[in-house]
């Protein structure tokens, strides 16, 4: 096989493995999309009299999913990036 024949060989294959990877998470891609859209209309932070109805354990896992949420883990790094 020459150099052009296996180049095209490769590119096929990988299209195809990339289609078949589009479709076999289509309905993930598609779930992403609803929430996105849904989450567009909410307000960045909950209302103050919303907040105020929490206890402060309450509060806490709030702040802690909002920080999950944006990219942030436990300990209030970024994942995958440098400290």
């Amino acid at each position: 096989m020459d150099v052009s024949a296996y180049l095209v060989h490769a590119a096929t294959r990988q299209m195809a493995e990339s289609d078949a990877i589009e479709e076999q998470f289509a309905a993930v891609d598609a779930l992403i999309a609803r929430a996105e859209r849904a989450a567009d209309g909410l307000p960045e932070e909950p209302a103050p009299e919303t907040a105020a109805e929490l206890t402060e354990q309450e509060r806490r896992e709030v702040e802690e999913a909002l920080g999950l949420v944006h990219g942030r883990d436990r300990q209030g790094r970024r994942p995958g990036h440098a400290a």
